[in-house]
């Protein structure tokens, strides 16, 4: 089983969606023709540069003691609504990915966790308005009742049977879920400190 970190669904010059028309630091207009792929907005007026960056985000593999793994169908308002997904959601600016970890897992299971490590960082390049930087993590669940909030509608605990039914609504997870149950995934401790909160 082959651990794969890039995503692609976007197309070659999608980073023309993210465009700006204006430099936020001296108002001055961009210019408007076409920008090639890792080719950046520049202010002719002050030199300001428009970097594109991913967003960062987590997803968590949580594991029951009988070592089936929890997904959620993701709300038909949301994007990819009505497919299903590992728990997970973007790093807030101040908090840290674990604390992003915790906090995404109680607003959509509410379910405690003990981080066990980090398993894979995957790029996906979901479509031309969406790129994202995600780090996977590994987890057993320690406290709680599952039950689906924020934008997920319904959870399901799966096991290798069932994994090949599901339509998810992200090849990652996929193929992140292909690997636990393979038997492939290597783990790398997180400090121990911050395993619970």
């Amino acid at each position: 089983m082959n651990l794969y970190q890039v995503f692609s669904s976007s197309g070659e010059l999608a980073g023309n969606n993210r465009r700006l028309h204006y430099c936020p630091r001296c108002g001055a207009a961009f210019r408007g023709e076409t920008l090639q792929k890792g080719e950046r907005q520049r202010c002719d007026r002050c030199g300001w540069v428009h970097y594109l960056n991913p967003a960062p985000g987590i997803t968590v593999l949580i594991r029951s003691i009988e070592g089936e793994i929890l997904i959620g169908k993701r709300a038909e308002s949301a994007r990819y609504g009505g497919k299903w997904c590992l728990p997970g959601g973007y790093v807030e600016f101040e908090e840290s990915f674990i604390e992003t970890a915790h906090r995404e897992v109680w607003e959509e299971t509410h379910l405690k966790i003990r981080l066990k490590g980090i398993v894979n960082v995957v790029s996906n390049h979901l479509d031309d308005l969406h790129h994202t930087l995600v780090i996977v993590l590994l987890a057993d669940m320690i406290g709680g009742h599952p039950r689906a909030g924020d934008d997920l509608t319904e959870l399901f605990w799966i096991d290798r049977a069932l994994h090949g039914a599901i339509d998810y609504a992200f090849e990652a997870d996929q193929r992140i879920i292909d690997c636990y149950f393979a038997g492939k995934m290597m783990v790398l401790p997180i400090d121990e400190r911050v395993a619970t909160l």
